[in-house]
C-alpha cells in the first residue's frame, strides 16, 4: 500500500519503519527539516519538507495515490484539516490520533475511517493492569471495548494439559473472547494458532482477544488457580 503519514516524530517515524519493513511504500510529512534528513538517513523512508495542513505539500507526498492517510500531529485540529483534505482528494482509508475525546465526532465528518483514542487506550490500559495482575493488556480496541490480552497458564494446571474445545466450554471462556494464539516453550517459542484439540500446559502462553465482562471472567478463572496463601511453604 501507500501510506503518508503526517508527522515524523517518534510515533510518525517509528511507524514509517514499522511499515517500511513490511514492504509498504511510506512517505512522511514534517516541518522539521532535520527531523526529514535523519529519517531518510537512518530507514530510507521518503521524506517531505512542509506541512502537512498544506493541500500542495499533500499533492508533493502523493496524496493522489495514497491507499491510506495517517495523521500523527500533536493537536487535534492539525491532524482535522489533514482528514479534511485526504478525503477531499478521495483517500480511501484515514486514522488519525485522537488526544480529546469530544473531537470524535468532528473526526468522523472529517471522514476519518480509524481513530486511535490516545487517552482512553491508556486509561483502561492503566487500570485493567493495575487490577489484573495475572493477566497482561497488550492493547485495547475499538475505545477499550475489547483487548488483546496475554496470560501464562499457572503451574497448577493438570499435568496431561487441557485441550482449547474443553477449556472453551468453561463459563470464563465461553463468553466474549477469542483465543489468537499460543506460545510454547517446548515448540522453540514458537507463537501457534490454537485449534480445538491443541493441548495447553502449564507455562503456556496464551493470547486472547476478549471483552470487558469476558477479561474479570478469565482473571477470576486464573486467580482460582493460584495457591492460596495457607498452601505456601513457609521457609
Amino acid at each position: 500500500m501507500y501510506i503518508i503519514i503526517a508527522g515524523g516524530g517518534i510515533a510518525g517515524s517509528t511507524l514509517a519503519r514499522e511499515l517500511s519493513d513490511h514492504k509498504h511504500d511510506v512517505v512522511v510529512i514534517d516541518r522539521d527539516r532535520d527531523k526529514c534528513q535523519a529519517l531518510y538517513a537512518q530507514s530510507g523512508v521518503v521524506t517531505v519538507h512542509g506541512d502537512a495542513r498544506d493541500i500542495e505539500v499533500l499533492k508533493q507526498a502523493g496524496i493522489g495515490q495514497a491507499d491510506v492517510m495517517l495523521s500523527v500531529l500533536y493537536r487535534d485540529t492539525d491532524n482535522l484539516t489533514v482528514s479534511l483534505l485526504a478525503k477531499s482528494e478521495g483517500v480511501p482509508k484515514i486514522m488519525a490520533k485522537m488526544r480529546d475525546p469530544s473531537y470524535e465526532k468532528p473526526y468522523r465528518l472529517a471522514g476519518v475511517t480509524h481513530l486511535c483514542d490516545m487517552n482512553s487506550m491508556l486509561r483502561h490500559k492503566v487500570i485493567i493492569e493495575l487490577e489484573s495482575p495475572v493477566i497482561r493488556v497488550i492493547t485495547t480496541l475499538e475505545q477499550g471495548q475489547a483487548q488483546l490480552i496475554m496470560f501464562r497458564i499457572p503451574d497448577q494446571w493438570p499435568p496431561e494439559g487441557i485441550t482449547v474445545q474443553e477449556l472453551a466450554k468453561d463459563p470464563a471462556f465461553s463468553g466474549n473472547c477469542i483465543f489468537a494464539g499460543v506460545l510454547d516453550e517446548r515448540r522453540g517459542k514458537k507463537i501457534i494458532v490454537p485449534h480445538g484439540p491443541d493441548r495447553l500446559y502449564a507455562g503456556n502462553t496464551v493470547f486472547m482477544v476478549t471483552g470487558r465482562k469476558s477479561l474479570k471472567a478469565i482473571e477470576r478463572y486464573l486467580e482460582s488457580l493460584e495457591p492460596s496463601d495457607s498452601d505456601r511453604t513457609v521457609l
